[in-house]
């Protein structure tokens, strides 16, 4: 009798403190979304069958669904405790058209989202430029949003919505390309000659950054590919010269900025003369001067 007595007692209270129910059901859910990621570290580390950025973009995809998941089912409870839910369940249809209508950007988030995260179009720790203004690596990426880091260390929150072209710098491979202009005064033959000879010390220097193919070789090394422009800045007067190489995607940024080095190291020891300013000045429509600085 005082077992049934205490758990009447405990029922009543339950439904006359509210704010003890909501509290109880915090903590159970909070536990469970804990319980939950937990499991899902451990089965990760326990486990090969993915790559670690993978690995890392399920792990956000799924810290982001349970956290909505909790989050709504907390919220229907609490609208269940001053609302008839059933009265709402009967009249889901008009229900339905209203909150379409109101959560139709999240949705479109949404819907990206997982359209994106299948057509494997980028993973957790892959450096990307969106829409051709910003770049980063990407920190996390959830059901709704991505997050990226950028260089200065600013962190970007990006709804997928907002997102139209993006630029992945870590799928399979990277062709460096750096091109340098150089005076009309400069022997086009001398300065090939010290361009191929860039090639090769970038050849040996940075041999194992090139992408190679499964017999060992170079796909494609450093090799100088000729003048690609003529006067290609209306400012600056001369002649485009390029080299390229195939890398791996890992190692462009950084095998890029060794590149330029080696170039503009060269460049300076045979004091090749870079490409003179003009500046076109118009008097009056019948009368233009062009100025040599």
């Amino acid at each position: 009798m005082n077992i049934l007595k205490f758990s009447e007692l405990a029922v009543d209270y339950w439904e006359e403190f509210l704010l003890l129910r909501l509290f109880i059901l915090a903590i159970l859910l909070l536990a469970v979304y804990y319980i939950l990621n937990k499991l899902v570290e451990w089965f990760f580390r326990r486990s090969n069958f993915f790559d670690e950025e993978v690995e890392k973009t399920i792990q956000g995809v799924t810290r982001s669904s349970l956290r909505y998941g909790i989050s709504g089912l907390f919220l229907i409870y609490l609208i269940g405790q001053f609302i008839d839910l059933k009265g709402i369940l009967a009249g889901a249809g008009i229900l339905g058209v209203v909150i379409g209508f109101a959560a139709q950007q999240m949705l479109k988030d949404i819907l990206l989202g997982f359209v994106r995260l299948s057509d494997n179009e980028f993973r957790v720790g892959n450096f990307v430029t969106f829409n051709g203004t910003s770049s980063g690596t990407i920190e996390e990426i959830g059901i709704r949003f991505m997050q990226i880091r950028e260089w200065s260390g600013k962190l970007l929150t990006i709804p997928h919505s907002e997102i139209r072209t993006i630029q992945n710098f870590n799928k399979g491979r990277m062709r460096i390309i750096e091109r340098i202009t150089v005076s009309y005064q400069e022997n086009p033959e001398k300065v090939k000659s010290l361009l191929e000879d860039i090639c090769i010390i970038c050849n040996d220097k940075y041999g194992e950054s090139l992408l190679r193919l499964e017999d060992g070789t170079p796909e494609e090394d450093f090799r100088y590919i000729g003048i690609t422009d003529l006067n290609p800045n209306l400012k600056y007067v001369g002649y485009e010269l390029c080299i390229v190489g195939l890398v791996k995607p890992d190692d462009y940024f950084e095998t890029s900025r060794s590149v330029r080095f080696e170039m503009m190291t060269a460049l300076h020891e045979h004091q090749i003369l870079m490409p003179s300013s003009h500046l076109l000045v118009q008097g009056n429509p019948n009368q233009e001067r062009l100025l040599e600085n």
